[in-house]
Order: structure tokens, then sequence, then C-alpha cells
């Protein structure tokens, strides 16, 4: 294979996040057990619709060394100095100032900074109200104009008081800027498989990433804490919505599918991992368990059955050859094989950011790929359930740049990175190669997309046991997507912008 579409696999690997020999000197240990997270911290507080709230707004610890503190009252995760998407509802906003202010002249110039000079895409009305000198309640709501020469531009509108006078007549200069970049606002619905049924599931009012997580119950709900149209990486602030109460909560910290780092962590068995050592107030979950362990981790992932979580741990200066620990989550019981993941992790050729090891388990066999630098190359490895032991392994495609595969929600079925459908590791007779596919949960059979023209797809059901393929009377947009499909295999979850 060439050295370039070897980056290319390890640009995949990479993407997958957020993902020699046999080993059979096992180490039994209780050295690490899974506990409860101590302590038990109470659910971001919600308003009356379910949205974070702010009820006495005051400054941050920080804000009186600062000329000015910006916090979106119903997203007060984001940074105070920022460039980030908003919807184009009505927005309340609190500032703190640093030092009590000349009200007019804030008034003045934040009008003044709001939307540039000449704009004919946005107008943004704005209205004040003075908690004291040093506090200011203010709420936009921006207006869209209705036609635009260009109607692909971002509208942008900033809270800005550079330029604003105090109430000593000081100019400020160098303040926090808020800059709110309009965009759209993905819901979820549920259609039924035979598109006969059509339900919204949710009321958002921020522009979310829609992901699926391992529990079908809940969807991952992602927005950028910076935006910018570029693929500088960014911090993220995740919420999770039941999709059975329909309701979200939020989390003040980053959520991984692997995570890297000191050995102090926790795992959430619907799908997630996160550190927390700051003591920040988490969501409460009986689905949560605490794993402290000696060293460094370099990537984790839970397995299909959500009981146990994959480690790769070694000391901190480490580079290469890790332990791989599996973490019984009901007993708390560990084994190690140590220095059973030979080589590196694959290199990240995205960002300067590790790449974490990542785990894909299919109840049989747990995979893993690790880099080797001389020669230059990708080994795949396998833990076996059976047998508890780990050893080289070839994919069934035969490429050993292996980036996983789209697995049924049983692990019979996969569809592999040359399009074709394998049971149980064996090539299947099936449609013309794959671009992508989602299995419906609970069942053999995969969403495949069938462009129409006219900026519409329509979904089509192939069934892997019978090699048919059926119509669903679902027609989506392109700008529409399929997240995933319940438990039950009888609803897809699919995102539109009403």
């Amino acid at each position: 294979m060439s050295r370039s579409l070897q980056v290319w696999s390890t640009v995949m690997i990479a993407a997958i996040f957020l993902l020699a020999g046999c080993f059979d000197r096992i180490h039994n240990s209780n050295e690490v057990t899974p506990t409860a997270p101590s302590p038990p911290a109470p659910v971001i507080p919600k308003d009356s619709e379910g949205k974070p709230a702010i009820t006495e707004p005051s400054p941050s610890p920080s804000a009186a060394a600062k000329p000015v503190h910006i916090v979106l009252e119903d997203e007060p995760r984001l940074p105070s100095q920022a460039t980030a998407l908003v919807s184009k509802t009505p927005k309340k906003w609190v500032l703190s100032f640093g030092e009590s202010m000349n009200r007019a002249s804030v008034e003045e110039v934040m009008k003044r900074n709001l939307v540039p000079a000449g704009s004919q895409d946005l107008s943004v009305d704005i209205t004040f109200q003075w908690e004291n000198d040093r506090m200011l309640k203010v709420t936009t709501t921006p207006k869209p104009a209705e036609s635009s020469e260009n109607p692909n531009a971002r509208l942008v509108y900033s809270l800005s008081v550079n330029g604003a006078q105090t109430a000593a007549g000081n100019k400020l200069e160098k303040a926090d800027e808020f800059r709110a970049v309009i965009s759209d606002v993905e819901q979820i619905y549920r259609y039924s498989l035979d598109g006969k049924i059509k339900e919204k599931l949710s009321s958002f009012d921020k522009p979310y990433m829609l992901r699926s997580v391992m529990d079908p119950g809940y969807i991952a709900a992602v927005q950028f804490a910076q935006y910018c149209e570029c693929d500088a990486p960014s911090s993220k602030l995740y919420d999770l919505f039941s999709l059975k109460d329909r309701t979200f909560v939020s989390y003040p910290v980053e959520l991984y599918d692997s995570y890297t780092g000191e050995g102090n962590f926790d795992v959430d068995s619907r799908g997630f991992f996160y550190s927390n050592p700051k003591g920040l107030p988490i969501p409460q979950s009986a689905s949560v368990n605490n794993i402290t362990i000696d060293g460094m981790i370099f990537g984790t992932g839970i397995s299909k059955d959500r009981r146990h979580v994959f480690i790769a741990k070694g000391t901190k200066d480490q580079k290469t050859d890790f332990d791989l620990a599996i973490i019984n989550l009901d007993n708390g019981k560990q084994d190690v094989f140590e220095k059973a993941m030979k080589g590196y992790p694959p290199a990240n050729q995205v960002s300067s950011r590790d790449t974490p090891i990542v785990f894909r388990d299919d109840g049989k066999l747990v995979i893993f790929t690790m880099e080797n630098r001389e020669p230059w190359g990708y080994v795949n490895y396998a833990f076996d359930w059976g047998s508890r032991t780990v050893t080289p392994w070839k994919s069934p495609t035969g490429v050993d740049d292996w980036s996983g595969a789209n697995m049924s929600s049983d692990g019979v079925y996969q569809l592999n990175g040359d399009g074709h459908i394998y049971k149980n590791g064996v090539k299947q007779n099936g449609p013309k190669p794959i671009m992508h596919g989602i299995w419906v949960n609970g069942t053999h059979s995969m969403i495949l997309f069938e462009n129409k023209g006219n900026n519409t797809k329509e979904l089509l059901l192939y069934d892997a046991d019978s090699g048919k393929m059926a119509l669903t009377n679902i027609s989506l947009r392109h700008d529409q997507y399929v997240i995933g499909s319940s438990e039950d295999g009888k609803w897809l979850y699919v995102t539109d912008k009403q």
C-alpha cells in the first residue's frame, strides 16, 4: 500500500474516535474496583422550559479582573470571549463588569457594535435592563432579511462593550466580545419503518450536532464551544437527550468515546467516558462507575454487552507496548494482559492531539489497531472472549489498516470498509458496494440510501438474511440524516430543521 493511502487510512482511524504472538500471561487483580461517583451531584438546574437556568446572575470568579464577563443565559457553559453558534430566537445575556460603568455609554457602544455598518442581511433589536452599575441584562432579537443577495452567508451579531466608558471616565479596551453566529437548529423525529408515522420528539433551541451512543435510548447532543469553519480543534459542550422522557441533562465536562489521560476517570455504560478533576457537578446516573488505576490511560472502550471496560494502560512516559486491562463493571474483577498491545497508538494526522486507541467488540472478538514505526504500518490485534487470549488478527478485507466495521446489533453481520457485507467474517453476495448504511437494531436489516434528485434521497431496507431489498416509503432531504433506530427496531430517528 502506498504511503499516501496509509496516511489517509490513519486519518480515518483518527476520525473514528469523538476512535505479535499469543499472550497467555493474565494477571488477575482486584486493585481496581468500579464504584459509584462520589459524591453524587445534582443535575444542572433547568427553568420551566427545561433549559439551563441562571437564577441569580453573578460575576465569574475572574470577572473582577476583566473589563466584562458575558454569559448567554440558556448556555452558561459557553466562554465569555467566543464565536459560537446560536439559534435565531431571542437571546438573554448577562454582562458583569469589573467596575461601575457609564450606562448611557455602554448602551450606545453596544448598539453600534451589534452588526456591521451598512448590513442589509441582518438587523438586531436590543433591550437593556440594569441591575446596578456593574451588572447588565441584555435581550437580543435578530431579524434576518426576508431576501438576500447571498443567502448562504453566515449571519453574525456581536455583543461588544469595547469603546464604552466607565463611571470614572476610562474607556474599555480589549474586553471580551461574544460573536453570535446564527444557525439552523436540528430537531429529532421518529419514523415508523413503513414511513406511515412521523412524530417530533424534541424542541431544541440550540444548534446541536446529534449523534447516537451505545444505549439506543439516548442521543448525544453536542455543541462547539468555539465555532470556526476550519479544521482547528475545539472543545465541545455535551448534553444527553432521553428519547423515552424527552428530556436532557447537561455535562460540564467533555465526553469521550475513548479516553486518554490520568488513571482516574468515569465510565457511563450508556456509551461514553469523562474525567472530572475539578469536581464539577455531574448528572447522577446508575450507569456510571468510577475507575481508579495506577498510571496513564491511552485508550478505552466499552464491551458490546456494556458490562466490561477495555483499557490501554501504561506509565506516564510510556510510548509503546501497553498493558490491556479488562474490568468487569458488575463485580470489579480486573484481568491484565501485560504488554499485549504491541506497537504505538495510531498517529494523529488531523491535529496535534494524541489519538486514543479504539476498541471494537462484536461479542466474540475485541479488535484494536496499533502502529509500527520500523517498518511503518499497522497491526490489528484481537482479544478472544472464548480463549481469553490476545493474538494478531487479519481483517476479512485483507487490509492491515482496518478502520472498523459497521455491525448489526448482534454482531453477526458486518459492513466493512470495502463496501461489502460479511457474515461472521465471511463475505456475502449482496447489493453493489455500499458507501453508507445503518443497521436497524434487533434485526439483520440495513437502511440504505438512494439519491433521487431534487435534493432528496430515498430510504431502502436491505434484509441481509434473505438478500432482498424493500422500499420504506421514506424520502429525506439531503440535509437530513438518520441518527439510529429504537432498541426494538420499530422506529428510525431522523433529523429535520423544523
